[in-house]
């Protein structure tokens, strides 16, 4: 059996990235947490057994460890762009006279360094029948957060204020260019509807966007998974729906209460065309997250020190928080008709299409390709909104679409009410 979004079984999957890792001379450490619903670690060294990246697996066993297997894999490919990239110095000035990057959330800082000159690499739009002509140029620092470690000859641009927005969401690693783009693209806009569920919810109005769905009302597989999960934590979780104007499927699972030892609620993510796929993630995603931070000291110190970061920004600390105020959401039935399974290709044109007729466009760059293992591409979205980064503790203000919310021109099609 094929999983959703995949080209191969998972048997096929493991046996692939296993053999990678060992043509390497690399091992692999696995640790699984937790049973049922696994959250699986990977930790990847070289022959001198020297750690070189971390990967985390979600789901029931099988997928949770093919998962983290190739996660790890996929960082250890995410630290700095391949060494036969051209790299391009590209004048801030171009940037800030170019309408596609007005809505990032360091656009202004473009405009302030006019003149000095920022490290890019070249990414290919990608169009529904595959790669199209039309190329623009990105930054560096935008998908790799360690770029000021590795800064290239002749980049005197002044990060000061721009970094922190550097995040590599929206890069992925699949058995091809398509597999990878489509789990790309599911993560840019996964962390678009977070970012305005996080608007709506603690800086605006909670009804704009965000319904808890009925677990009666959940599809057999999704239904399943819920009580699994709410079984395996022993708490209630909600499955809150907050697919936005773009009309694809996402949602956030979290729980009703937090822990005596928990410093944020804990929450996961998913979206995908799939609606009851990117239901499942998110729930998964959720066990993940208290599995792991669980078990790891710096993780639940981190989030404490994002807290202390916006203590002095009360709404801004209450998105990194994160406590739902369900008595402020509607309880709906699920709303979302089953697809039929495609082959990645079909469904990244799909995705494609679809954002498309809403106004979003998708580039995409190569970071690594291993013919017939896989492929590790970097997707980037310079309409989805970014606010979600408050959560990593990043005093920010909402972007162009988190402003739209706000101001009433956004707007989110009703689901129907349970009965």
């Amino acid at each position: 059996m094929i999983p959703l979004e995949r080209e191969r079984s998972l048997a096929d999957a493991d046996a692939v990235i296993r053999g990678y890792v060992r043509d390497q001379g690399w091992r692999m450490q696995i640790e699984v947490l937790g049973e049922g619903i696994a959250s699986t670690v990977c930790t990847l060294y070289d022959a001198a057994g020297v750690a070189l990246s971390n990967g985390f697996g979600k789901g029931e066993a099988a997928a949770s460890l093919t998962g983290a297997m190739y996660e790890a894999v996929e960082h250890y490919y995410t630290r700095k762009p391949p060494a036969d990239e051209p790299i391009a110095l590209v004048r801030s000035q171009q940037f800030a006279q170019d309408p596609r990057y007005a809505a990032l959330p360091f656009a202004a800082a473009f405009e302030a360094n006019a003149q000095q000159q920022l490290a890019c690499r070249t990414y290919r739009r990608l169009d529904e029948h595959g790669p199209g002509e039309d190329t623009v140029p990105v930054p560096l620092f935008m998908t790799y957060p360690a770029y000021l470690h590795n800064l290239v000859e002749g980049d005197d641009f002044d990060y000061t204020s721009a970094i922190r927005f550097s995040s590599n969401s929206g890069v992925a690693i699949g058995a091809s260019l398509e597999e990878a783009a489509v789990h790309a693209i599911g993560e840019l806009v996964e962390r678009d509807a977070w970012s305005l569920f996080l608007i709506a919810h603690y800086l605006g109005d909670p009804t704009r966007l965000g319904v808890i769905v009925d677990p009666q009302s959940l599809p057999d597989e999704v239904a399943r998974i819920h009580r699994a999960v709410c079984g395996q934590l022993d708490r209630e979780v909600w499955l809150i729906d907050v697919t936005t104007d773009l009309q694809f499927p996402a949602f956030i699972a979290t729980t009703a209460d937090i822990l005596a030892d928990e410093e944020t609620f804990p929450c996961g993510y998913g979206a995908s065309l799939y609606a009851a796929h990117a239901a499942t993630r998110a729930l998964t995603e959720l066990v993940q997250c208290i599995d792991i931070k669980s078990r790891t000291p710096k993780m639940r110190e981190y989030s404490r020190l994002v807290l202390d970061t916006l203590s002095e920004y009360r709404k801004l600390r209450d998105c990194a928080y994160f406590q739902v105020r369900a008595d402020q959401l509607e309880r709906v039935d699920w709303a979302h008709p089953a697809r039929a399974a495609m082959p990645p290709k079909a469904m990244l044109g799909a995705m494609i299409a679809h954002l498309r007729r809403h106004g979003i466009g998708v580039y995409y760059a190569i970071n690594q390709h291993a013919p017939g293992a896989f492929c590790i591409v970097s997707c980037v979205s310079f309409e989805l909104e970014r606010f979600f980064m408050v959560s990593s503790g990043i005093a920010m203000g909402p972007g162009r679409r988190g402003m739209d919310l706000l101001e009433g021109r956004l707007r989110v099609p009703a689901l129907v009410p349970s009965a």
